[in-house]
């Protein structure tokens, strides 16, 4: 519970910064008054990426609790259980490598929930056994355990954001499925598309550097995701609305519609 309450908490706190800041440009000069109130929520958010813990440290911690957790499966396994694991890690780790699959461009595939899952479970599982070697190594040649954590942080960074974007994913394809209405699944699956693809979009050099995908796969990767964008904007409103935020949240101009006759809807 702690792992996933500091990871959620410092993926979320950035993501607001993130998003905050694109919705300032995309409004250009209205983005600027006072009136549309984006300027008060950028300073009261940017906070929220240091306040109730410091992302950083937070994503640290997110990566150690991954590092005991992973340790602990060692511990808990007899030699012959060890042997089964290491030949099951040996054939996923050849599946995910396919050749076949890692240059695939078939649209069915790339929005396809299971390439997404498997895409980020191999870099989860990938980072977190390579900051544990890299950590041992260290600390095998007598390095202090603050030291060696001081050396590998933005490998545990990148850990943790890992983990946290894994658990997302998983969340929203559960939900996806297990959704009450039917008729929402079709926006709600590009959605969890867009979410995936983009996610591993923005991380193509780890997944360029270690051969899970070839170029051409991230180029059509960066196409799909234009094109669900382009397919979602015609559910934004539909999708903002969604959220129920009351009238008197939205105390600023930019925020409602005009109707043809000047009044405010």
């Amino acid at each position: 519970m702690e792992t996933l309450a500091a990871g959620l908490k410092a993926y979320s706190t950035w993501n607001t910064t993130r998003t905050l800041q694109e919705c300032r440009e995309a409004c250009g000069g209205q983005g600027y008054m006072a009136a549309n109130r984006l300027a008060a929520l950028k300073a009261d958010t940017d906070i929220f990426t240091t306040f109730e813990g410091d992302n950083t440290v937070l994503m640290q911690l997110v990566a150690k609790g991954c590092l005991s957790e992973f340790q602990q499966q060692f511990h808990d396994i007899d030699a012959y259980s060890l042997v089964k694991f290491i030949a099951r890690q040996a054939a996923l780790k050849m599946a995910d490598l396919n050749p076949v699959t890692k240059r695939n461009t078939d649209a069915k595939h790339l929005l396809d929930s299971r390439f997404h899952l498997e895409a980020l479970r191999h870099r989860e599982e990938e980072m977190l056994a390579a900051v544990a070697r890299r950590l041992k190594k260290r600390l095998d040649a007598g390095m202090d355990s603050y030291a060696a954590m001081i050396e590998c942080q933005t490998h545990l960074v990148a850990v943790g954001q890992a983990y946290v974007e894994r658990v997302i994913l998983e969340q929203f394809v559960a939900g996806v499925e297990n959704g009450g209405d039917p008729g929402l699944r079709p926006v709600l699956k590009k959605l969890c598309a867009l979410f995936a693809l983009h996610s591993i979009e923005n991380d193509k050099g780890w997944f360029l550097e270690h051969g899970y995908l070839e170029g051409q796969k991230t180029k059509a990767i960066r196409r799909q995701v234009d094109r669900l964008c382009f397919e979602l904007r015609t559910e934004a409103l539909a999708l903002v609305d969604a959220f129920a935020i009351p009238e008197q949240a939205l105390a600023a101009p930019i925020a409602l519609k005009t109707t043809a006759d000047g009044q405010n809807d």
